[in-house]
Formats: structure tokens, sequence, C-alpha cells
């Protein structure tokens, strides 16, 4: 049931975000950072990198390294760059991240790289409550859905099982939370 659980949790992660690019391609990728989008990228794939390390399912952590990349690239594509102090610290967060998977263990390499996503999330959670309206509520509620699933499939309950899912959760939940109360 877990395995089930798991694969059905990257399939919905996946489709999300394939709804995602195909939105970002579509319209003028506004309010989409592309170095916000490359350094989650990168975060996404140090979290399923050291995830798999663990002995734990990758899926969901790789299905956002894939699907973070993929936007970046359509950002790249439609011309929308930028940069900025915020992104700099985040960037520095991410070396950090990578010295440390280079350096040290997993398991606190893990915990940065899911500090890092969950602090790069800020300006999205920001825009968000005060403009719902203008929020992906789609592919944002089945990123939802598919953390919880990945939350319920996890193997165990070590740090490197549930950590990245149940942050996303509480991530997603507060991108989904907004537009949902504005439309009560």
């Amino acid at each position: 049931m877990k395995k089930k659980l798991d694969l059905l949790s990257v399939a919905i992660a996946g489709v999300s975000y394939l709804y995602l690019i195909i939105m970002t391609a579509a319209g003028t990728g506004e309010g989409l950072s592309i170095s916000t989008f490359a350094l989650l990228g990168t975060l996404g794939w140090i979290t399923s990198y050291t995830t798999w390390k663990s002995g734990n399912n990758p899926g969901v952590a790789m299905s956002y390294a894939i699907g973070a990349t993929a936007t970046a690239v359509t950002l790249i594509v439609k011309g929308r760059y930028g940069w900025s102090g915020f992104d700099t610290a985040i960037a520095a967060l991410v070396l950090t991240c990578i010295i440390l998977l280079l350096t040290s263990s997993n398991k606190l390499a893990l915990a940065f790289a899911v500090a890092a996503s969950a602090i790069s999330f800020i300006p999205f959670v920001v825009l968000t409550w005060k403009f719902p309206a203008a929020s992906p509520v789609i592919p944002n509620t089945g990123f939802l859905v598919a953390n919880i699933l990945a939350l319920i499939a996890a193997k165990s309950w070590k740090l490197e099982a549930r950590l990245y899912p149940s942050s996303n959760t509480i991530i997603c939940a507060l991108l989904v939370i907004p537009w949902i109360i504005a439309r009560l």
C-alpha cells in the first residue's frame, strides 16, 4: 500500500509540475523567478540524493528537482531573467548544502537543503497571502496532495524519510489556504 501511495505521490507531483510548466510556457512567466527555480531545482537534487543515500524513497524530491529545473529552463526560453539579493542568500544556502554534502553527513545536508527550500518559498507564500487569486492554485493543490501522500508513504519515522514531505506539506498548505479563504 505504501509503495502505491508513494508512486501516486510522484505521479501527482510530476503532473502538477507539468501543468505549471505548460502554464508558464503559454503565459508570460510573470511572478516566477528563474533564479528561484534554478536554486529550488538544485536543492531538489541535493534532497533527492541525500534521501536516496539514506535508504528512503527520493521520488517526490526528484519530481520537484526535475520540475523546478524544467521550469527554470522554460523561464530562460521565455526571457524571464533576474537575480535579487534574496536569491544571493538562497544561493549561499545552496552552496552550504553542497559543501555539507561533500564534507559532512547526508542528514545535515538534507536538513540544510530542506531549510533552504523552505526559506526560498517565503516570497511565494507572502505574495499568495497578499494576492491569492494570482496564485497557481491547481499545481499548488497537486503539490500539497503529493506531499501528504509522500508523508503517509514514508518508509520510517526517521528524519530522512519525513522531513522533506513534512516541510513541503506545510509550505504547500500555506500556498493553498489563502486561495480557499478568498473563495469563502
